[in-house]
């Protein structure tokens, strides 16, 4: 029963990964830890998966079935989170074309569900309480420097490092 839990599982995934790999992190942790994974191994799991070639939601799925049920747990959810999209990607054109649907009015809406996703990976990979006001005047920062200027993302996240870096080194000679 864990082993159909586990593509179940990866398949729901599938079917709301629209946006990206990073999308759904959050709802990865929510349906995996600690039923298959503990904290820790999440977060090894998602450098891991980040690391590695490949959409992230793939390759936590292949880790995720890697480790609870060895080859044929990683081939089954691996095989079940790309199954929704593949089926979409097929039917869409088909049934799109059939029912005239606007491809821009659905490219919206899919938008629209994905920024909840994000906020939902935000959520959870923000750090435990206590929270930290200075990290989040950093974020809030760097998020609008990203959003509404032309900075580069690679410069704002070294110089987001620099300035924590700056400002515990300060407070420890205080």
């Amino acid at each position: 029963m864990e082993f159909l839990a586990l593509v179940w599982t990866f398949f729901k995934i599938g079917v709301i990964s629209f946006g990206g790999g990073w999308t759904v992190v959050g709802l990865i942790k929510a349906e995996t830890v600690p039923r298959w994974i503990d904290e820790a191994g999440f977060s090894s799991l998602l450098a891991i998966a980040q690391a590695t070639p490949g959409p992230v939601a793939l390759n936590a799925a292949t880790m995720v079935g890697w480790r609870t049920f060895g080859l044929p747990g990683a081939i089954a959810a691996t095989l079940a989170v790309i199954a929704f999209p593949l089926l979409a990607i097929t039917g869409a054109g088909v049934i799109g074309k059939r029912l005239r649907l606007d491809p821009i009015a659905l490219k919206t809406a899919l938008k629209t569900g994905t920024l909840a996703m994000m906020a939902m990976t935000l959520y959870y990979l923000l750090p435990a309480p206590p929270f930290d006001p200075i990290l989040l005047g950093i974020g809030l920062v760097s998020f609008v420097l990203v959003a509404f200027t032309k900075v580069n993302p690679l410069l704002v996240i070294l110089g987001a490092g620099a300035v924590k870096t700056v400002i515990e080194a300060l407070q420890m000679h205080v």
